[in-house]
């Protein structure tokens, strides 16, 4: 199916990732930060068809991560996984690039749904949060 890229400094958020779409058919690899993800999306031979990017992590964040990405791949979809948004929010990650938003907590359908959707090019998807922040 797809290679897909996790960037996340969460372990436990890389590997859910990780197997819920290596199940669902994907290649994945992970990187604990933007730096190691730039890494991996320069040096690879074969291209990625999405990114999955944290937006708050130590170092480089995801939104300076998400604008080299861009830089190398325009047209790649990246889709920025948090646990603080609104639609607000939201808009203004789109506006800088993401192709679509993934409220943390999120499950492994709405995860598989993000995704193919970016692969095909759709409109974001909305998601109702648990909790209002």
């Amino acid at each position: 199916m797809a290679r897909i890229l996790v960037i996340d400094d969460d372990l436990h958020m890389r590997t859910a990732c990780a197997r819920v779409l290596a199940k669902a058919g994907h290649t994945v690899t992970c990187a604990e930060t933007g730096n190691e993800g730039l890494k991996i999306l320069s040096s690879s031979a074969a291209g990625f068809e999405v990114v999955l990017l944290d937006q708050l992590m130590p170092g480089m964040s995801g939104m300076e991560t998400l604008a080299e990405i861009k830089v190398m791949a325009p047209d790649l979809p990246v889709i920025i996984i948090t646990g603080s948004v609104s639609d607000e929010t939201s808009a203004e990650l789109v506006d800088q690039g993401a192709c679509d938003c993934l409220p943390k907590p999120f499950n492994p359908e709405q995860l598989r749904t993000a995704v193919e959707k970016a692969r095909k090019g759709s409109r974001p998807v909305k998601y109702a949060t648990d909790s209002p922040d």
